[in-house]
């Protein structure tokens, strides 16, 4: 039988890309549709011996092609043809939701209601009336449980049978409807939606005599009502969808919701919450140090006391022997001892942050402080992501409205510590030299950051523009959400970066053996040991650290011959080593997804940028300390 293909429609955080998951589980296909940079996520799912082949389209709305998103899901649809449309809805913001659900049963095609966070409105006192919803709106409604797995098959059945009975239509103003059914008389075969269209001034196939037509009844429209065509059309769809909700919801003293509100009080208030918010960051921080620092001790003692120096010992007569083997055991040592106990510890904490809602609120929170770089409050959001890793903060850059948002965005992400770099940072400066060395690295791009948000916020020339941003409800975290996202994080690393790291290490000390390494480390040296003052073999890792920056420690304790980095460096060293790596150019999949949002030229400006600044204050660090402790 031929597979059911279903179009995922849906406001921004309605849950539409978990139901996604939760749906098509593994074999998910990302990417960007024909001719946009707006990425489309494919997968399939079988119920009863059905196929169903899912995309999950980019949040929006509403479809008044205002946007990238908006249009791009009109052509999606439009050239598709998808049999079914899944639209999700929030049960907690019915109202809002159900504005999109009119547009999208305009367009004639079969649709069926996912109600999500059903139990989310309950908590606020809320009751939804899946039943009457679906009788009022002529579409199966299926109440949907994610979170449990609960109604997952009752939707896929609703998929199969979606229903071909008269849809719910919002009726416009009398003069509206008027010229609507006049249109679909002078055209046969001309829908509603098309009409619609028509009347808008969108593109639409249309003899040019209907066209002309349209165009002279949306003036006589916009003359009567003294007010443009696209608000009346909105302030009836919001009509309808705010009857529809009254007829559906009841209310209920909601008693339970009580300590939640306090809750969302302390963090939203501009005085307690930007409190909280810099104890969050500054809480997960040592966290992550703590955590991370105990486990890399005792991991990286126990490998070399048990592996490593076993191992290169009964290989004493093998020269080249020896060295590989000893460089691929300090490359594994890295990553076991290094890279997994703060990435992970890192990665479970931003899960809970972004799991429990907590993110839009911070966004808000530091909405005038964006605004002071002359971007909206949302950019925050790009930003706070960054901690975790760069790419997925510059990919959500997209979000912006304008092109000069996304630059000033995507360049202040590139100078957050994100996951990889802060194991240079803790790996390196907090084990080694202290935790307090290790913040005040933090400290520093936090001022970096702002300096160049705060110049290219008058530099860069554009158009700035609002945005309505939405609070995701309060939740408590899922443990299974928590620890599905940290191993989607974290399973790049051990799929790709670990066994790189391992080849690769295995190849430095080839490399070593041939002297190869002496010649790169000699060319590079009036940087490296000139400018900043570190070991010539810093070089190579510096260079390694451009495919991922976590490398670049990796690597280095790969040529220093052991983990134990304050036997072979002095406390300033490894200070500007981590400030440089902390910097200097993005890693190549960063580089990579600043061409695919902004283009070549803009991210060869701002990989340059990152390396000039880099420069600059690893080579003052370097050069004025000395001097300043002198003189004291």
């Amino acid at each position: 039988m031929k597979p059911i293909r279903v179009a995922i429609i849906g406001n921004p955080t309605v849950g539409k890309s978990t139901l996604f998951s939760s749906l098509t589980g593994i074999g998910v296909m990302i990417s960007n549709y024909p001719g946009t940079t707006v990425e489309v996520a494919r997968g399939s799912a079988t119920h009863d011996g059905v196929t169903l082949e899912l995309f999950d389209l980019p949040g929006v709305y509403s479809l008044d092609t205002m946007c990238a998103e908006e249009r791009m899901v009109l052509d999606f649809l439009a050239r598709e043809r998808p049999d079914v449309i899944l639209n999700v809805v929030d049960a907690t913001r019915l109202e809002r939701n159900l504005y999109l659900t009119l547009e999208v049963l305009e367009l004639g095609l079969p649709v069926v209601v996912a109600l999500n966070m059903v139990e989310e409105a309950h908590a606020l006192g809320m009751e939804v009336d899946a039943e009457r919803l679906s009788q009022l709106l002529g579409v199966p409604v299926v109440p949907i449980y994610i979170h449990r797995g609960s109604g997952l098959d009752e939707l896929a059945h609703a998929l199969f049978h979606p229903g071909k009975g008269r849809h719910f239509l919002a009726r416009y103003d009398r003069h509206v409807e008027a010229f609507i059914r006049q249109l679909m008389g002078m055209r046969p075969g001309l829908s509603r939606y098309e009409a619609t269209r028509l009347l808008l001034g969108m593109a639409c196939e249309a003899p040019e005599d209907v066209k002309s037509a349209a165009r002279l009844m949306r003036e006589e429209i916009e003359r009567t009502h003294n007010e443009p065509l696209e608000e009346i059309l909105a302030s009836n769809r919001y009509g309808a969808a705010g009857l529809i909700a009254k007829g559906v919801v009841s209310h209920r003293p909601a008693s339970a919701v009580t300590l939640r509100e306090r809750i969302d009080d302390l963090l939203m208030n501009p005085a307690s919450g930007i409190i909280l918010l810099a104890l969050i960051i500054l809480g997960m921080l040592l966290i992550v140090f703590f955590v991370g620092g105990f486990l890399e001790e005792a991991i990286v003692g126990a490998f070399d006391v048990l592996i490593i120096s076993p191992a290169t010992g009964a290989l004493s007569g093998y020269p080249l022997a020896q060295v590989v083997v000893r460089y691929t055991l300090i490359g594994i040592q890295a990553g076991l001892g290094i890279v997994v106990p703060y990435i992970m510890a890192f990665y479970v904490l931003m899960s809970l942050l972004e799991n429990s809602g907590y993110l839009t609120r911070a966004a808000f929170l530091l909405d005038d402080v964006m605004h002071r770089f002359r971007l909206h409050g949302r950019a925050m959001i790009p930003l706070i992501l960054g901690f975790g890793c760069s790419v997925p903060a510059i990919m959500s850059t997209k979000a912006l409205q304008t092109r000069r948002e996304r630059i000033i965005a995507s360049a202040m992400v590139c100078m957050v510590p994100c996951s990889a770099r802060s194991i240079v940072i803790m790996g390196l400066v907090a084990t080694f030299v202290s935790v307090w060395a290790a913040l005040s690295i933090y400290v520093l791009m936090l001022a970096v950051t702002i300096m160049v948000g705060y110049v290219l916020g008058r530099v860069v020339k554009g158009e700035e523009m609002g945005f309505i941003m939405e609070m995701v409800p309060l939740r408590v975290p899922r443990l299974k959400d928590v620890v599905d996202k940290t191993w989607m994080q974290m399973k790049e690393f051990v799929y790709v970066a670990f066994p790189l790291l391992i080849a690769g290490s295995a190849f430095l000390g080839v490399l070593q053996y041939a002297g190869v390494l002496d010649v790169v480390n000699a060319l590079l040296a009036p940087v490296t040991v000139g400018l900043l003052g570190l070991p010539p073999y810093a070089a190579t890792s510096l260079i390694f650290g451009v495919l991922r920056k976590e490398m670049a420690l990796e690597t280095l304790a790969v040529l220093a011959g052991t983990a134990q980095f304050s036997l072979v460096f002095t406390p300033l060293q490894m200070y500007v080593f981590a400030v440089f790596t902390t910097i200097y150019l993005p890693c190549i999949a960063t580089a990579t997804m600043l061409n695919r949002v902004l283009g070549f030229k803009d991210m060869v400006i701002i990989t340059g940028l990152t390396f000039a600044l880099a420069l600059v204050i690893s080579s003052l660090i370097a050069h004025l300390v000395p001097l300043l402790a002198s003189l004291i």
